[in-house]
């Protein structure tokens, strides 16, 4: 049987349903288990004007990452004790930064999603890397501390990776253009915030 007597209706020929469902890409999609992960890099290197020991006690208390990042909406410390290896982090956020949201009379909590940040490298005051995962996107920051040329401040690389998973790996071909805007966005303003609150 045919798409065009598909359920009972009729489609004229040369109709423009007809030259729609012809143009359709009717390929079925894959099982969300059998389907490829799509990874999307970020890089910056940036200078922070106070040493390295108090620009990485504060960056890797990632409670501040609301202050620096406009499309983290809340961050808390999930687990007890010293920040460390398996300290967990959990944030909410989403596509939108915070101001828009406002602007648009949004609640952050029908805008934002709780993502868990699980610190699995720990080396102070050198670095720390933070990895984690939710059913559509697996996530990994890594960041790098060390003394800037002059020795008055902090050169800070940050490193993110983002695999999107399942259906949302057909969004391939935007992913590494929207996420280099994210990265840009989550990190400008760090050195600043740093300053103000270390």
């Amino acid at each position: 049987m045919g798409l065009g007597s598909a359920g009972g209706f009729a489609i004229s020929e040369g109709s423009p349903v007809e030259r729609l469902v012809a143009r359709a890409d009717l390929t079925p999609l894959p099982d969300p288990g059998t389907m490829v992960t799509v990874m999307a890099t970020y890089e910056k290197t940036m200078d922070v004007p106070l040493p390295v020991a108090e620009t990485f006690a504060y960056v890797s208390d990632f409670r501040h990452a609301a202050r620096w990042d406009p499309r983290t909406y809340s961050a808390e410390k999930s687990t007890p004790g010293p920040i460390g290896v398996a300290t967990r982090f959990t944030l909410t956020g989403g596509l939108l930064p915070q101001d828009l949201l406002q602007r648009l009379h949004i609640p952050t909590s029908m805008a934002g999603m709780k993502l868990p940040y699980d610190i699995v490298e720990f080396s102070p005051p050198e670095r720390f890397v933070l990895v984690g995962e939710s059913g559509m996107v697996r996530y990994r920051d890594e960041l790098d501390f060390s003394a800037s040329a002059d020795g008055s401040g902090t050169r800070l690389r940050y490193y993110a990776e983002l695999e999107l998973k399942g259906r949302l790996a057909a969004m391939e071909p935007r992913l590494q253009k929207m996420f280099q805007r994210i990265g840009h966005d989550a990190t400008r303003d760090i050195p600043a915030t740093v300053s103000r609150g270390a």
